[in-house]
């Protein structure tokens, strides 16, 4: 069975849902009345990544196919970094992270802009201290998402915070 880590964030009631998540769900689905922003399978399917959103929640949980999350992390919109696509390059790309007990889990997802080439991409990179310790990557086809823009960005501006395109930061 795998490890089970639960972190609330400061408001548990905009996420009841997610109760589930904290008795040992084994599912990694995003729960009733949220959207899924990324999600994907990877090693072969061994492993399984969700990241979704429901009102100004976020919720990242990842572990082994049918078993419980070996992490789960629920945190407020605010507290969750994201980096929209500049809207600089052939590729779209986004990026959102999630910080822990010291370490960052940064998600991304990447697509070309040319129709012919319609396969999106994904991975985790998990960090501590600026350190990279893994970078794991969606198994091909296994990537779904809300789509471009993620909907996380619609999400921090209506908890009031604004994206400055200048320095390339949420305020």
């Amino acid at each position: 069975m795998g490890r089970l880590f639960c972190s609330w964030g400061y408001s548990l009631r905009h996420f009841l849902s997610l109760i589930t998540i904290c008795v040992g769900s084994a599912a990694l689905a995003c729960p009733n009345g949220s959207e899924t922003l990324v999600s994907c399978s990877m090693d072969g399917g061994k492993k399984q990544l969700q990241t979704c959103i429901a009102g100004d929640q976020v919720l990242y949980r990842f572990g082994a196919t049918d078993r419980s999350p070996d992490l789960d992390l629920i945190r407020p919109v605010t507290e969750v970094d994201f980096y929209p696509w500049p809207a600089a390059s052939h590729t779209i790309w986004e990026e959102m992270k999630f910080e822990n007990g010291g370490f960052s889990y940064l998600v991304s997802y990447a697509q070309e802009r040319d129709p012919r080439t319609p396969e999106i991409s994904g991975q985790v990179v998990v960090q501590k201290a600026e350190e990279t310790l893994a970078t794991l990557t969606c198994d091909p086809g296994s990537l779904r998402s809300a789509g471009y823009p993620l909907p996380i960005f619609d999400a921090k501006v209506a908890a009031g915070q604004q994206f400055n395109r200048a320095t390339y930061s949420w305020e």
